[in-house]
């Protein structure tokens, strides 16, 4: 297989975004500004670990490869399954269990000048196995920087192997790594020049510092605050603005920052009704059914919730449609998988769940109606996870459940499932989670949150046949016999119930009248590059 040359959407976005820009004035004065109700935690790609993280590490740096777009009728940009375009590599080929990719001889770091080289790919990538942040690498077939080749200055060979070492298939699923925006390709000269002997890796610095190719730079910042970007001169990338304002509000509003002319993109701190509101108000509400959903994870090691028995009861007291309705308006529907509903071997496992008391109480009498209580744990950047909490709060309830919202900042949160689920660490609560699977397998739910080890794994639950069939299918190819086998896995979680699906939700961005070209995929962070003033 081969990604040749650039492909039309890229070339289509980087001829018109210049042009556009420059014929409207750049549409609204100021460029892009936009509000975060909570601020970036790290501008190190590798270290990224929030969607504002992830939305800055996307404009800042470019991967190897990016999601191939299809254009939607009102100007949107949709990610295309596992189909994949240039970023910093021009092109690819897979031949057995390698992929060599060739990279732009035209690119430059910026503000230093230096020019992209192999050695940069190698210097990214082996600093994310010395920083041990290698579950997305693992996933796609890399455990080691000597699995990358170089070939010459341009050209780099991967060989994909499994856990022991084995060669495995180069697969389109796998090539998806090189999109993520974790694995932004760094200036390894810029950043040497500030290793030290206790950070070779430079790691401190890059936690403040950008040394990537665009299509932005960060043109000023001031922690939790402000931050501004500026597109990079004469980058690879033209794009339709040419600077970027990010206010980080905290508990601001950011609907009536939009309301009121003050900003003119708006991603996070916005509800549903916010959204409804604003629509009616003239500016434009562009939703894509990207794969987020909202799911419940309980600690499963310890106390009433490590039986199964009283986990089952919860998934009958959830209120389902009324999360939907009143939370989601008709933006939403019912989770009935933690599998991305495009992937081979989605199964609606969860569907047995629906709101009904009575077999909620009946299942805790079947328990002999412990004493239930925990707190719950979300995200507090994203509004409607507290709406959600609410009415999770009270619908369990009357069940007997006694739950506490504990809203957390997202660092604090990350660093909640991180603990436990690493290093077994973290009392035994339990967390509200909007999450995004970024490639349609099931393989990445199924080993992140529900297998011994998995990076996701908050519950600490596990079983035997669903390690099994991870450990067996990780690599396999997408046959109907692994994607039985995966229904299977999906079946034991349900019934044991560690988690519960509640609602697709999907992803909402609101721009002001006189924009266009909002982008979606599966990782979490817009691309300020791809908005356009609208023709």
């Amino acid at each position: 297989m081969s990604v040749a040359a650039a492909s039309a959407a890229l070339l289509t976005l980087t001829a018109c975004g210049g042009a556009a820009a420059s014929q409207s004035g750049n549409a609204l004065a100021g460029g892009i500004v936009t509000a975060w109700s909570a601020d970036l935690t790290t501008l190190d790609p590798a270290t990224a670990s929030s969607a504002q993280d992830w939305e800055v590490a996307t404009n800042v740096y470019q991967g190897l490869l990016m999601p191939e777009w299809t254009t939607t009728d009102d100007g949107s940009l949709l990610w295309s399954g596992l189909d994949l375009a240039p970023g910093l590599a021009s092109s690819f080929e897979m031949e057995g269990s390698t992929a060599t990719l060739h990279l732009r001889d035209d690119v430059k770091f910026y503000p230093s000048g230096n020019p992209l080289t192999a050695e940069d790919v190698i210097f990214s990538f082996g600093r994310i196995f010395e920083l041990g942040r290698t579950g997305d690498l693992n996933n796609g077939g890399l455990y080691g920087i000597d699995q990358f080749e170089v070939l010459d200055d341009h050209t780099i060979r991967v060989s994909f192997e499994d856990r022991q070492g084995n060669p495995v298939a180069a697969t389109a699923t796998l090539m998806q790594t090189f999109r993520m925006p974790n694995y932004g390709i760094i200036d390894s000269v810029e950043a040497l020049e500030h290793a030290t002997d206790t950070d070779p890796t430079a790691t401190e610095w890059l936690k403040n510092n950008v040394a990537g190719t665009g299509p932005y730079y960060v043109a000023d910042r001031t922690p939790g605050q402000q931050l501004i970007l500026a597109a990079v001169p004469d980058g690879i990338i033209d794009p339709g603005y040419d600077s970027v304002t990010v206010r980080v509000i905290n508990n601001g509003n950011t609907a009536s920052l939009l309301r009121g002319g003050e900003i003119n993109v708006g991603v996070y701190g916005l509800t549903q009704r916010d959204l409804n509101d604003l629509e009616s108000a003239g500016l434009v509400i562009d939703h894509e059914k990207t794969p987020e959903f909202t799911y419940l994870q309980m600690a499963t090691e310890t106390g009433p919730l490590a039986d199964p028995t009283v986990r089952q009861a919860i998934g009958y007291a959830l209120p389902y449609e009324q999360i939907i309705d009143s939370v989601y308006f008709d933006r939403a529907s019912r989770a009935t998988s933690y599998v991305n509903e495009a992937a081979p071997g989605y199964a609606e496992t969860f569907a047995q769940y629906t709101t009904d008391l009575d077999t909620a109480r009946k299942l805790m009498d079947e328990a002999g109606n412990p004493s239930v209580s925990f707190p719950l744990h979300f995200n507090n950047s994203d509004p409607e996870l507290e709406d959600t909490a609410i009415l999770i709060q009270d619908s369990l309830a009357q069940i007997g459940v006694d739950v506490t919202i504990r809203p957390e900042t997202p660092a604090a949160f990350q660093q909640l499932i991180t603990q436990r689920a690493t290093s077994g660490e973290g009392a035994p609560d339990a967390l509200l989670v909007k999450w995004s699977s970024w490639i349609d397998d099931p393989k990445t739910p199924v080993s992140y949150a529900t297998t011994t080890g998995g990076v996701n794994n908050y519950s600490m639950w596990s079983d035997p046949r669903v390690d099994e069939i991870a450990a067996a299918n990780q690599f396999a190819d997408l046959t109907d016999e692994r994607a039985a086998t995966y229904i299977e896995a999906q079946e034991i979680v349900a019934d044991a119930a560690p988690l519960l699906p509640i609602a697709r939700v999907g992803r909402s961005v609101a721009l002001a009248d006189g924009m266009t070209g909002a982008s979606f995929a599966p990782e979490f962070g817009l691309r300020y590059w791809t908005l356009q003033p609208a023709e």
